[in-house]
């Protein structure tokens, strides 16, 4: 069978975590699958927030002969987010400058699919580490794909000046992350304003995904809306998955006050899939009205930060100081290889980590990840502390 070429480099390309779970899987037959401690997954264990459930469960009904849903998102669906923004951000967007869909992951990798043609020459740019459905969107869609390190000497930001002109001629998009997962890093002015001068020079298209906008610890992120210039090149991507725990809902946005790409990601969508289904948008729209679960989760989430910071401060560890998500880059101690640590750390003691380098590229001879570990903050608080009581002992 011929299968799309670029598909095929997607499906060639390694699983990353295949040392990991086999190690667990050793680990488990060692110590029993219950003394496993896992901060290797960016799954949300937390319930779905009550009003979420209960909002969905009316829905159900009241949506029982409510036919096809729009692939776009309802109107009311819509102007929740509308709501959202303006409330949150106190930027003002219009229902018909968004596009309401399935998840951040979804949306952010067929958005290259509106953008590179083909044989062309076109350029994604993406951080490195990143979300890998930037990249993999990139790659289907038919475009080479250009990271941008994050490295310590640049505080773990993108450096844009590591872009060479030739590059930003052929680039189409420019995916940016605030708060950034992995690392746990915020981005301000200092990274979004020569973004946003590069990209409306270029007429790139800046992607700014804000899956962790509410996920903060300290001072709120802003959305990429908030800084001038960007009327024409910014698109906001965010999702209920990290702020409602509705990972298993799948459904978010794209939105855009620029009507010629909106349009041409609705035309996508109408062609392609279906909407989300109106009962999880029904349920959507009470989460979006909602801050209250949101102050409960940052809440919890910094207590379970402060008690696996310390723990692994404590054993030689340079965590990275994070301001949102629920990822730690944590640097392994002084004269530690970080992959023959996460290693021990798991057989010996029982805690699962990810070595970083597999969740990092090698571009220009450098992967980020080499000497860091990647910590999930996704476990209850116990096992943040079960976990300090082990490495203290």
């Amino acid at each position: 069978m011929k299968l799309n070429d670029n598909l095929r480099t997607i499906l060639g390309a390694p699983y990353p975590f295949d040392v990991v779970d086999a190690n667990k899987k050793a680990a488990a037959a060692k110590f029993g699958a219950d003394h496993i401690l896992d901060f290797g997954i960016g799954d949300p264990t937390d319930p779905t927030p009550r009003v979420v459930r209960e909002a969905v469960k009316c829905a159900v009904d009241a949506r029982a002969a409510s036919g096809y849903p729009a692939s776009i998102g309802h109107e009311g669906f819509r102007r929740a987010v509308c709501g959202y923004l303006k409330t949150r951000f106190g930027v003002s967007v219009e229902p018909d400058e968004l596009v309401g869909s399935y998840s951040a992951k979804f949306i952010t990798s067929h958005i290259p699919l509106c953008l590179a043609t083909p044989g062309a020459g076109d350029v994604v740019i993406c951080e490195n580490p990143g979300y890998p459905p930037y990249a993999d969107g990139a790659t289907l869609a038919g475009a080479e794909v250009w990271y941008l390190n994050l490295l310590q000497e640049n505080n773990y930001k993108p450096d844009l000046s590591q872009v060479p002109d030739e590059v930003w001629r052929r680039a189409v998009c420019l995916f940016l992350n605030s708060p950034h997962s992995p690392t746990g890093i915020t981005y301000g002015e200092e990274v979004y304003a020569p973004a946003i001068r590069m990209c409306a020079k270029h007429d790139v298209l800046l992607v700014s995904d804000e899956a962790y906008s509410e996920l903060y610890f300290g001072k709120p992120p802003r959305t990429a809306f908030e800084y001038a210039g960007g009327e024409d090149c910014v698109v906001v991507v965010n999702s209920l998955s990290k702020r409602s725990m509705m990972t298993g809902y799948a459904v978010g946005f794209a939105a855009s006050h620029n009507a010629e790409f909106i349009k041409a990601f609705a035309t996508l969508l109408r062609k392609s899939t279906q909407g989300v289904a109106t009962f999880i948008q029904d349920g959507a729209v009470a989460a979006w009205g909602d801050e209250a679960h949101t102050a409960e989760m940052r809440s919890e989430y910094a207590k379970r930060k402060a008690a696996l910071v310390k723990a692994l401060r404590g054993i030689g560890c340079d965590v990275v100081d994070s301001t949102g998500t629920f990822f730690l880059w944590v640097k392994a101690p002084a004269g530690q290889h970080a992959e023959v640590f996460a290693e021990k750390l798991l057989m010996e003691k029982g805690i699962n980590c990810v070595p970083a380098k597999l969740v990092s590229k090698t571009f220009g001879g450098v992967n980020p990840g080499e000497g860091y570990l990647r910590f999930s903050l996704t476990a209850p608080l116990w096992a943040m502390e079960e976990a300090a009581r082990r490495l203290a002992g």
